[in-house]
């Protein structure tokens, strides 16, 4: 009888602490290409009326991936541990995580992720419901492999592949083995139109340059190192003519019959190859970190809204 009151009390408490905290995933889109960053938000709401700590025990968030059939996906490494930090009551916390580092989801394919979140002492969790997803294989559309400036002999292969999301192209960088087997970094490069293919050229340095256009007459540039990173990104207008990458008085390839327009998503990096920007996330976006953690504020003070 007193194991039965005992296994009461748990049940109820356990029902309490739901009641106070609620969790949520859920995905800004649904939609990735095979070994894209597949980022999932977590939101947090206190209810309980006091500050609420989290963060304590190293897996106090633990994902769970598996295919829509129900099948537990494989999984490739733990989440690292975030630190602990205080979310106040009546405040909401947004976190983002980044799930392809921690999964086998590379196979086409439509998902479900689901979190335990441990919001108190001892065993007390929330399990939220199922945020679904799909991993979407792109078509290949311009691919060359390069060897590796400084790399001592390494060669590696960029592709630039279009997937179709929501009714809009989209295109990527990928970058691989000779092979294809191994995929390094997956860069999203934005929205394509349909009728205007987007133009490629490796310089000296054997950077990768893409021209696409995506807008009636709005065009962008980027110039991708062989780690991933966009050194520069810059855009274009044209109201005459098609743009195209050439060479300029210096020997760099350069956008040709496109007047510069700078917009707030330009970018050019001062010193290349310095910064890698793939798989980080986390509250504060921009910062970087390592692949499998989140960016956390300093505790005690998560992001509220």
């Amino acid at each position: 009888m007193h194991r039965l009151s005992s296994w009461l009390t748990l049940f109820l408490m356990a029902l309490v602490a739901r009641a106070q905290v609620d969790v949520k995933l859920e995905f800004e889109q649904d939609k990735f290409l095979s070994g894209e960053k597949a980022e999932i938000v977590v939101r947090i709401a206190n209810f309980s009326g006091a500050p609420l700590k989290l963060g304590e025990r190293d897996d106090w968030i633990r994902f769970s991936v598996g295919n829509v059939s129900g099948v537990g996906v494989a999984r490739k490494a733990e989440l690292e541990p975030t630190g602990a930090f205080t979310l106040k009551a009546g405040a909401r916390a947004t976190l983002r995580f980044d799930l392809t580092p921690l999964f086998q989801i590379d196979q086409v394919g439509r998902y479900a992720a689901t979190a335990t979140v441990f919001t108190g002492p001892g065993e007390t969790h929330v399990i939220t419901a199922p945020a679904e997803f799909e991993i979407m294989r792109g078509v290949v559309l311009w691919e060359r492999e390069f060897g590796v400036v400084g790399g001592r002999g390494e060669r590696r292969r960029y592709a630039i592949v279009q997937a179709n999301y929501l009714r809009r192209a989209r295109i990527f960088a990928v970058i691989t083995n000779p092979e294809a087997s191994v995929t390094y970094h997956v860069v999203p490069l934005g929205t394509v139109v349909s009728f205007n293919p987007p133009s490629m050229a490796l310089d000296p340095k054997n950077r990768l340059h893409i021209l696409h256009q995506y807008g009636a007459d709005d065009f962008i540039h980027h110039r991708i190192l062989h780690d991933g990173t966009i050194s520069l990104r810059h855009t274009y207008v044209s109201r005459v003519g098609r743009p195209i990458l050439g060479v300029d008085g210096t020997g760099e390839v350069a956008v040709v019959r496109g007047n510069r327009r700078p917009g707030p998503n330009d970018l050019t990096l001062p010193e290349e190859g310095s910064a890698s920007g793939t798989n980080s996330v986390g509250v504060v976006p921009g910062e970087a970190t390592r692949p499998a953690a989140p960016i956390l504020p300093p505790p005690g003070a998560p992001k509220a809204r």
